[in-house]
């Protein structure tokens, strides 16, 4: 084994441990109930549940970026250290509560999940093989970190008997056309990634479910969390109190802010807005007897839902 892959092997076990080490902190935290919890936006007991599906899509990453033939991944490399710095971040929250350390722990176990997510949306093996095509091994322009949904024409250049083709319609003089101005050719389409059989769409959705997915949701509901967690170490008193109450809408109004601007502009997925539109309903529901509260949750809830909707409608989940 070659000094690359033994580094690739570690960075494969290092990822995993931290992953699991991670939510093994957080399932074994104290976190108090959140039916009685003072936080003035926090949601119910129920809407934690969130963390099953979480919990098993995290899992999937870890088992899927250590798997052999994925040592050698540029993409899961780059994502190893955020998303390891995620995971270990939030399973030291509740460890770390009422401590100086608490609130800094906050923002860098958001902002890795939050870079974590963000690098899902580039250079995807789909959009390797189609830089690969156009650009030789590992694309070495601008086709390796070409966004999903990106310029839809590139110029091809394979090699071999000098006939590109991209998307399935090619001039004989090893320069293919990948796309109109619709989707067809975009890098991350089947025809982009290649001739649209079921083995490439198995590749797609191979990323798509054990990578994205996982750490699409695992993002979406740090961004609730780091909320609440803010509010409640800066601002004292019970919900009932003036302080708390006070700051309510305006934290609610900045995670919405976020969640909208990022399910606008960041990868598609579905589970990032998911779980802050089931969050952000949970705790309209929670603070029902706070109506400016439960009133700015719900319609903020409603907002990320609908740019989630309106997004997919035009460009679809890939």
């Amino acid at each position: 084994m070659g000094d690359g892959m033994r580094q690739g092997a570690a960075r494969q076990a290092l990822t995993a441990g931290a992953v699991v080490t991670g939510l093994t902190l957080g399932a074994t935290g104290n976190y108090g109930d959140a039916n009685r919890s003072p936080s003035a936006i926090v949601p119910p007991s129920r809407a934690f549940g969130i963390w099953g599906p979480i919990y098993a899509g995290s899992l999937a990453y870890a088992a899927y970026q250590a798997m052999p033939r994925r040592r050698a991944d540029h993409v899961l490399g780059r994502l190893a250290l955020p998303a390891a710095l995620g995971y270990l971040g939030a399973g030291l929250w509740s460890r770390a509560q009422g401590t100086r350390a608490f609130l800094p722990l906050v923002g860098v176990t958001w902002a890795a999940a939050m870079a974590a997510y963000a690098l899902t949306g580039r250079d995807t093996p789909e959009e390797r093989k189609w830089a690969e095509a156009t650009e030789g091994p590992f694309g070495g322009g601008t086709g390796s970190w070409a966004p999903i949904g990106g310029s839809g024409n590139a110029s091809g250049n394979d090699s071999g008997n000098g006939s590109g083709n991209n998307s399935g319609n090619a001039s004989g003089n090893g320069s293919g056309n990948t796309g109109s101005a619709g989707e067809a050719g975009r890098p991350g389409t089947p025809d982009a990634a290649g001739d649209g059989s079921r083995g490439d769409r198995g590749r797609r959705d191979g990323w798509r479910w054990a990578v994205r997915e996982p750490l699409a949701g695992f993002a979406g509901w740090l961004t609730l969390a780091s909320a609440i967690s803010v509010l409640d170490g800066t601002v004292d008193g019970p919900a009932t109190a003036d302080p708390q109450r006070r700051w309510a809408v305006p934290a609610l109004a900045v995670t919405g802010a976020v969640a909208t601007a990022v399910t606008a502009a960041g990868p598609r997925s579905i589970s990032y807005p998911a779980t802050l539109v089931w969050g952000l309903a949970g705790t309209a529901v929670q603070q029902r007897h706070h109506t400016a509260t439960a009133v700015t949750a719900g319609a903020l809830a409603a907002v990320v839902a609908g740019v989630a909707a309106l997004r997919n409608r035009r460009h679809g989940t890939r």
